[in-house]
């Protein structure tokens, strides 16, 4: 999204707390009298904490309107605005409506009529829904972050949302309709992103392999345009199994070195629950196969979903162990906690079990995929 601010003439900058040596100095050395806002992004859980140690950072030194965007305010826009220290948030994809709201702060003009944007006015919460056109991305401008050196990956996003309907997946309440980054942008974002150097490329999509025919059109054009280059991306069970044995080879001659995929659970009950349309059956033929043709594949699972028992998780850790002896280069994720999203397919059968969903924005920052507090009151179950 910055690109469109700076085409607009709008100066930008990027903080990463992750690289920076002195984070609270970076923030400090750059608030102006000429800020027009400050943006941060934040997923559930433990970020939420981050957020509001950098907000209670930064009111010590300005009143600059702090803008939060990203899946929690999304997911959560009135009560995130609760907090005292947030001002703005902005709703789903960011693209268009933090332009006009940047645009709107700039101009000193009224908030009350830009669409997917959250704000306070008179004491009370105001969410602006409507409808907004999206904005195609089509430069990334990595010069932001190119200070902090060489990367060893650079995340692309190509698509945003999943034709699928997992039940406990959140991207469906985040992004309701699959949309597809046209061809020719992501190309360019792959030139830009390859002036980084970086060791690869992470085509983090939610789904990058779902469009077989679009995949293979992307890096049959890479390879015309002589752009190698070394790349890892999300995938499915079920639709890598449907690519033939060609496609999948001409993909890692393409630079295709790992496929991330969330398995979830052991256990035909549990994946049938959460509506996954995949067996272990087919992930062991699955993991079979890129054994075979020398790409590596990462498995994460999950455990705590309501109405689990100790033998379902138990199923699934014989699994894992299963998938790495047929496997020795397959990296298994440890098991992370399922957290109930609102929204969700899944989550009102979590409440029925026993949770409690977190009242406060500060509550929410201790529910997340490493937690116990929250998201697995199921001991009756274990």
């Amino acid at each position: 999204m910055l690109s469109y601010l700076i085409e607009d003439g709008i100066e930008v900058e990027i903080i990463d707390q992750r690289l920076e040596k002195d984070f609270f100095g970076s923030v400090h050395q750059r608030i102006t009298p000429d800020l027009i806002c400050i943006g941060i992004s934040c997923i559930t859980g433990p970020q939420i904490e981050q957020v509001i140690r950098i907000s209670a950072f930064i009111r010590k030194w300005t009143n600059t309107p702090i803008v939060l965007g990203g899946p929690h305010a999304t997911l959560l826009p009135h009560q995130t605005l609760e907090a005292a220290f947030i001002d703005y948030v902005v709703i789903g994809r960011g693209e268009a409506p933090f332009l006009n709201l940047v645009r709107a702060l700039k101009m000193n003009a009224s908030i009350q009529g830009v669409s997917r944007v959250g704000y306070k006015a008179n004491g009370r919460i105001v969410i602006n829904r409507g409808f907004v056109p999206e904005i195609n991305v089509r430069r990334i401008p990595y010069s932001l972050v190119s200070r902090y050196g060489r990367p060893l990956t650079v995340p692309i996003v190509s698509s945003y949302g999943c034709r699928y309907h997992c039940s406990f997946c959140v991207e469906k309440v985040l992004h309701p309709k699959y949309y597809e980054i046209p061809i020719r942008d992501v190309l360019f974002m792959v030139e830009d992103a390859l002036r980084l150097r970086p060791q690869f490329i992470n085509f983090i999509d939610d789904n990058f392999l779902l469009n077989r025919k679009r995949v293979m059109e992307i890096f049959s054009l890479c390879q015309q345009k002589s752009l190698g280059f070394l790349w890892i991306c999300t995938g499915r069970v079920d639709e890598v199994l449907r690519l033939n044995d060609d496609a999948l080879r001409f993909l890692k001659g393409r630079g295709l070195s790992a496929i991330y995929f969330g398995i979830e659970s052991g256990s035909l009950k549990i994946l049938k629950l959460i509506r996954k349309q995949i067996t272990p059956e087919m992930v062991l033929k699955l993991n079979l196969r890129l054994r075979k043709e020398g790409i590596i594949p990462h498995y994460s699972f999950m455990a705590g979903f309501p109405t689990e028992t100790r033998e379902d998780i138990e199923k699934t850790i014989r699994f894992m162990y299963q998938l790495k002896q047929e496997n020795p280069r397959a990296v298994i994720w440890k098991i992370n906690t399922y957290t109930p999203y609102p929204g969700t397919g899944l989550f009102d059968l979590a409440v029925q079990n026993g949770f409690k969903p977190p009242e406060t924005f500060e509550e929410w920052s201790r529910i997340h995929f490493y937690s116990t507090e929250y998201a697995a009151p199921y001991d009756a179950c274990l």
